[in-house]
């Protein structure tokens, strides 16, 4: 039915890559993340470790609340950051079905021409 397969199969293989590289980029970015809590989960441990007295105590509860605010406020500004790449990935892929359709269309019409003077 279609004449070039390849133009047909165009929107399948680039939105195969977009996919692709979507995933790449979510599976390093949770990479990222888990190195990140580690090393804060060991720093977390040596300084409970070093606690020796109430003030050592006074400044790891202190230290400890710092750093929740902080990491709540790194937890939004990721998934700000993570709702903008999925929003764009999700235009990209609106931006090939629309182009595929369109190419589709055309191919149809061609097809449609063509059995039309066959049968005349």
């Amino acid at each position: 039915m279609f004449n070039n397969l390849e133009l047909f199969l165009a929107p399948v293989k680039k939105i195969a890559e977009l996919n692709k590289a979507q995933m790449e980029k979510a599976f390093t970015a949770q990479q990222e993340v888990a190195k990140e809590y580690i090393a804060l989960t060991e720093a977390r441990f040596k300084a409970a470790a070093s606690i020796k007295d109430i003030d050592g105590l006074n400044a790891f509860v202190k230290d400890q609340a710092e750093l929740a605010k902080s990491g709540f406020e790194k937890v939004v500004a990721d998934s700000k950051a993570a709702f903008e790449d999925v929003k764009a990935y999700n235009e990209e892929v609106i931006k090939v079905a629309q182009e595929s359709n369109k190419v589709v269309a055309k191919e149809v019409k061609t097809v449609a021409k063509t059995v039309a003077k066959k049968a005349a």
